[in-house]
């Protein structure tokens, strides 16, 4: 792992490090983080055999760490280009919250080891009241998949408050 990805699952218990190697680049108009994600044991069910919605939550929160901790430290974003290193993991429990999550599965995926890609495709910084902080909104989708065809995809927004 490298030592941003080491920081950023620091918030995480050990056993629920699922994300193990992630890259962050710029397209055009998105950021898109893809990862390797490696699931030996749910953290809170007995084996179901297959990647569950609670656990995807999971990995899109990691991923979605990554992706927003790259975009800081390299400048990929004009909507936070403000922001520092130290900003980020101080926002990153309480202020980054998902308004929106919907996941789609269409085959079974295995969680022991999975790639996970997650593209952000809008983000947009607003206030809202002359007295209020910046609000800070991500529209994303991701996809995950295995080796054996398994697939599921969503779309996530997410605000920032307090930014």
């Amino acid at each position: 792992m490298t030592a941003l990805l080491d920081e950023v699952l620091r918030c995480y218990k050990p056993h629920c490090r699922y994300l193990t190697s992630a890259v962050v680049e710029r397209d055009g108009d998105v950021v898109r983080g893809t990862g390797v994600m490696r699931i030996p044991e749910s953290c809170y069910i007995d084996d179901t055999g297959h990647l569950n919605s609670v656990e995807v939550g999971i990995c899109y929160n990691q991923l979605l760490y990554q992706v927003i901790a790259t975009i800081v430290r390299d400048g990929l974003a004009p909507e936070l280009h403000d922001w520092t290193l130290d900003d980020f993991w101080r926002r990153q429990l309480p202020n980054v919250l998902i308004a929106r999550f919907a996941c789609e599965f269409r085959r079974p995926i295995d969680a022991r080891e999975f790639q996970f890609e997650l593209t952000v495709r809008r983000i947009d910084r607003r206030t809202l009241r002359p007295d209020a902080d910046p609000l800070v909104s991500l529209d994303t989708t991701f996809r995950c998949w295995d080796d054996n065809g398994g697939a599921c995809s969503g779309a996530v927004r997410v605000a920032i408050v307090g930014s």
